[in-house]
């Protein structure tokens, strides 16, 4: 709980011009969305190094950044195309805070075979990725899990920014490695492991403490980090119920993590691309209603640069 001294609370919210949410012919409502007010934090400088870590809207944010001529190590990240099918990076894709956190404590351990599944003769599969459903060979899954470890290590040393994307709550684990998994065993694996897995459903002090975990690995060497939570729905859901429901339940648990975690650390801002994205409704969805539409995610992204990396006009296409 947060709590004002009713006069300051009172002088506090005469002094705040974006106190009263938005008629139509506000300043923060553009074509059918709402854009809230923003007071970074911190800028970017022409060519600084920003570090993406979560969900698949992170590949957004890339693409955005290198467009105004910040250095970006993720986003030159590419796997085969039947590895990663129609987005070469999207194996670093991350959706629960347990799996986000991993990637920083890989580093602080060996390379190992945790979470790597026999799926036939010499092939198996990598439930830490977001694509690892797809069989490979024993071989190529430990150079690959190198190729990231590698690309983080370096890139978090370059880069004095990270932005995270907060994806989802819902989350597989592996209570034999101890790991939280980014896809769902598959039944066969299921079958083979009877007891072995558990299907999660974070609640807020869970997500708080792997959240807070990441931090403190990405704040002890000065780094600065800009929270989001992704705008793009969950498309499936375990927990039971309507997945509109449990969308809602996984969104806000997530928000309020965030805005937690940004009151709490000096170093860390949260921008709003939730809420940008949701004020629009449905049109601002493809026909799936789950993918963002181009042009929106492109008003998203604007307003972020013009937020963070001011005077910095977009590299020509």
């Amino acid at each position: 709980m947060r709590e004002f001294d009713g006069a300051e609370a009172f002088a506090g919210a005469l002094r705040n011009r974006h106190r009263r949410f938005p008629g139509r012919d506000d300043p923060r409502s553009r074509d059918a969305m709402l854009v809230p007010g923003l007071s970074p934090g911190f800028t970017l400088a022409p060519g600084e190094g920003v570090f993406t870590i979560g969900s698949c809207f992170a590949r957004n944010v890339e693409k955005a950044l290198l467009a105004h001529g910040l250095s970006v190590p993720t986003a030159a990240f590419t796997a085969p195309e039947e590895e990663a099918p129609g987005q070469p990076n999207r194996l670093l894709n991350q959706y629960n805070p347990g799996t986000m956190l991993q990637c920083l404590e890989d580093l602080e351990v060996p390379l190992g075979a945790r979470a790597l599944y026999e799926a036939g003769p010499g092939m198996v599969l990598d439930a830490l990725l977001a694509t690892g459903g797809r069989p490979v060979a024993r071989a190529r899954a430990l150079a690959r899990r190198q190729e990231i470890r590698t690309l983080y290590a370096r890139g978090l040393s370059v880069c004095s920014t990270v932005v995270v994307t907060l994806g989802l709550v819902e989350a597989w684990f592996d209570r034999a490695d101890g790991l939280y998994l980014n896809e769902a065993p598959g039944r066969a694996v299921l079958n083979a492991h009877p007891g072995r897995f558990v299907f999660r459903q974070l609640g807020p002090a869970e997500c708080r403490s792997l959240l807070d975990a990441l931090l403190a690995r990405l704040l002890e060497r000065d780094r600065r980090v800009l929270l989001t939570v992704s705008p793009v729905p969950l498309q499936a859901t375990f927990a039971g119920g309507d997945a509109i429901c449990r969308n809602a339940y996984s969104k806000a648990v997530l928000r309020v993590v965030a805005e937690e975690a940004a009151r709490d650390h000096p170093r860390v801002d949260y921008f709003p691309s939730y809420e940008m994205v949701t004020s629009a409704g449905l049109t601002a969805y493809g026909e799936d209603q789950v993918h963002v539409r181009p042009r929106v995610v492109d008003q998203v992204i604007a307003t972020m640069t013009a937020a963070y990396a001011p005077g910095q006009p977009a590299a020509a296409e």
